[in-house]
């Protein structure tokens, strides 16, 4: 609502359409923001997951021949995949079952 900025006039108050009403225009809807939001953050978490995995076998196919390469890689693995999977399985959790109440 807005009131009219004519001289004299200060007690016309006109109706002024919400956005979702005008002709042509989708409007803001807060479900399907929501939904389109955790689908996007469930597949980057699954993104992440997957590189995480693939660059650990690349990483682990190069350095082969060296232990003490190795051995540091796979302990800094060790910590991030039990973050990641849990960040992953909190999203897809979340993202299959937003429906049910």
């Amino acid at each position: 609502m807005t009131e009219s900025s004519e001289a004299g006039d200060r007690g016309v108050i006109e109706e002024v359409e919400s956005p979702r009403h005008l002709p042509g225009g989708p409007g803001f809807s807060p479900e399907e923001h929501r939904a389109k939001a955790t689908k996007l953050l469930a597949l980057l978490l699954f993104a992440a997951l997957i590189v995480c995995f693939v660059a650990h076998f690349v990483t682990i196919w190069y350095f082969i021949h060296d232990k003490q390469a190795l051995d540091e890689f796979n302990r800094a693995f060790n910590i991030w995949i039990p973050v990641l999977s849990g960040l992953f399985g909190s999203a897809a959790t979340f993202y299959f079952t937003q429906g049910r109440k």
